[in-house]
């Protein structure tokens, strides 16, 4: 059970920033950069973090945890099988994630933890601590994430959440971290308000308005009966030019490929990111493969995250954060999918 509410002015929020740094090897917070790009990267030393900031990240912190390439093993023996697990042990801290990230967080650990255990995502995020940022508005004119259950306010997987009111900010704990950070640094709270509730109220209020209820279970069971128009899916493979945008922005893309670097009988054992666009995802030893046409790659990506993913975790793995949509140079929306087959005007 959560904690309630406290209040924390700028001021004292900059001061427990400090002592966040001083538990961590590595305290990874939006920055700008070029041409004002807000990033996630390591602060710890620089102090270049935002404690907030409009909008949201132009990476997710999906790429801390799941890198584009990640070594796991060093092979000292290839002959002999002899294999040594590289451990990250780093004690690392996310502060300022939005919802929509936080819940791609939670929906990332089901996939790497429920069925088989993954022992390197296992390892990282036991060593992670996730402080939310609540949304004061909405990142992008194209994001939807209260549709997708994913803001302004995160409910679950964070250990602490910020939510910025015109006062400071609202913290809550969602976990025994939390909880644990909160109680060492008592002397920086106060207690929340009753005003302070009633704008968080209304600010939420403004988000639900905008937006129409999708009953994403209906829509689920239209793309496996196949009964989405074949026109639809068709306007998407010819957009598509395979730039990966979207997989390698997707905060929850979690489809990865493994492969050995050798130099005689040693090396490497790595894996990295790959995804339903490319050709040769899911080519067989045989050479055959068995969605030739480009056309259905992309679909894969839209069934995996509306059909597949509802079936699995009885929610859809979008998260309404638009980067695919802001990213796709063919003008793809799954919003715009999602709407044109939930029938919404």
């Amino acid at each position: 059970m959560r904690m309630k509410r406290l209040f924390i002015t700028k001021e004292n929020l900059e001061i427990l920033v400090k002592h966040l740094k001083k538990s961590c090897d590595e305290f990874i917070a939006p920055k700008k950069e070029h041409l004002d790009d807000i990033i996630f990267g390591d602060a710890k030393n620089d102090g270049k973090e935002l404690l907030d900031y409009e909008g949201n990240s132009v990476i997710s912190p999906r790429a801390f945890l799941l890198p584009q390439t990640e070594e796991l093993f060093e092979i000292k023996s290839a002959r002999n099988n002899r294999f040594v697990p590289i451990e990250d042990k780093k004690r690392r801290v996310f502060y300022g994630v939005r919802p929509c990230d936080i819940k791609a967080v939670g929906l990332m650990k089901s996939f790497f933890l429920d069925e088989f255990v993954d022992e390197f995502y296992q390892q990282k995020l036991e060593n992670s601590i996730f402080i939310a940022l609540a949304c004061g508005k909405r990142c992008l004119s194209k994001s939807f994430c209260h549709t997708m259950g994913a803001g302004p306010v995160a409910s679950d997987n964070f250990d602490l959440q910020l939510i910025p009111i015109s006062r400071g900010y609202l913290m809550e704990a969602g976990s025994e971290k939390g909880k644990s950070i909160l109680k060492k640094n008592k002397k920086l709270f106060a207690k929340a308000n009753l005003k302070d509730e009633k704008e968080i109220k209304d600010r939420s209020r403004h988000f639900i308005e905008k937006d129409k209820e999708v009953n994403f279970r209906k829509l689920a069971k239209l793309i496996k009966e196949d009964k989405v128009r074949q026109e639809a899916w068709d306007d998407i493979g010819l957009r598509c030019v395979i730039c990966s945008g979207c997989i390698t922005l997707c905060p929850t893309c979690s489809c990865f490929s493994v492969m050995d670097r050798l130099n005689g009988d040693k090396g490497i054992r790595m894996r990295y990111c790959d995804g339903c666009p490319y050709a040769g995802f899911t080519k067989m030893a045989g050479g055959n493969i068995p969605q030739p046409q480009h056309k259905d790659h992309i679909r894969r990506f839209f069934e995996h995250k509306l059909n597949v993913d509802v079936e699995r975790y009885q929610t859809p793995s979008c998260v309404g954060c638009s980067r695919c949509i802001q990213t796709c140079p063919g003008n793809i929306s799954i919003r715009k999918f999602i709407d044109e087959v939930a029938g919404i005007k």
